[in-house]
């Protein structure tokens, strides 16, 4: 038995030093992705320190995203930014949901993130020691809209340091009008291959249709056909795929935007 120790001891010291080097290092324990559901959001009610300990701290302006002053429009496409600082491996989870846990709109991963949770969450698909860190991800609001969206979002430094934060975005309430009252009125909405618009007296008939994305891009000019005199209705031809989209319209009364959808 005594010849046993000299072998066992220094393989048992190699072991536990090999072991410890897993704890309070650089690499994260989940180097490939964050498993779901550690947002700290309220419905989540944990963070990355769920998985390797250490402490959390709130930060601001981690999370950004390139919606307008004005706020998000319905069915909107726009890029969410993940940005971590400090020193060692950084990793990260998002997710944009209501205060009882469902997921708000459609999320899209990027380069150097991806899906987990069934699509509920964005995280990093592999941990980057470059300081700053930086992960781009897409999100589309819901169409019928939502209200304001919190973003929620925890960020792992090494195993020891965890930041949490979020990012609210408002709903725009501004730029266009679904029932301008006095002003054109524009029929059915949801429309199938076609749609009307009325205008209130002949001086203010519409002359130009433009049709925009969510985001207010042009995608195309719609010909108008068939005003009526006695209706002061033209006729436009939709036939862009279903979704959510913005119609434009110029006159000399002004101009009007309006959010239609396409079925």
């Amino acid at each position: 038995m005594k010849k046993l120790f000299p072998v066992l001891f220094p393989v048992g010291l190699v072991a536990f030093v090999f072991i410890m080097a897993g704890f309070g290092g650089d690499e994260l324990k989940n180097s490939s992705g964050a498993p779901a559901g550690y947002t700290n959001s309220p419905a989540d009610g944990q963070n990355c320190t769920h998985c390797m300990g250490g402490s959390a701290s709130a930060v601001t302006g981690w999370v950004t995203s390139d919606v307008p002053a004005t706020g998000y429009l319905p069915g909107g496409t726009y890029t969410i930014t993940v940005t971590a600082t400090g020193s060692g491996k950084k990793g990260f989870e998002v997710s944009p949901q209501d205060l009882t846990g469902n997921l708000v709109g459609t999320l899209v991963a990027g380069s150097g993130n991806k899906l987990t949770g069934s699509g509920k969450y964005v995280t990093h698909s592999a941990a980057v020691s470059t300081n700053p860190a930086v992960w781009h991800l897409q999100w589309t609001a819901p169409a019928g809209g939502a209200g304001d969206v919190t973003f929620y979002a925890s960020i792992a430094i090494t195993q020891t340091v965890t930041k949490t934060t979020t990012l609210t975005i408002n709903q725009s309430t501004v730029g266009f009008s679904d029932n301008p009252g006095k002003g054109w009125i524009c029929y059915p909405n949801p429309a199938h291959g076609k749609m009307f618009v009325k205008c209130p007296a002949p001086q203010d008939a519409a002359t130009r249709a433009d049709l925009l994305s969510p985001g207010g891009t042009l995608i195309r000019n719609l010909e108008m056909s068939g005003l009526s005199p006695g209706e002061n209705r033209y006729e436009i031809m939709l036939s862009q795929p279903a979704g959510v989209y913005l119609l434009r319209l110029s006159g000399k009364s002004g101009t009007e935007i309006r959010k239609i959808i396409i079925e």
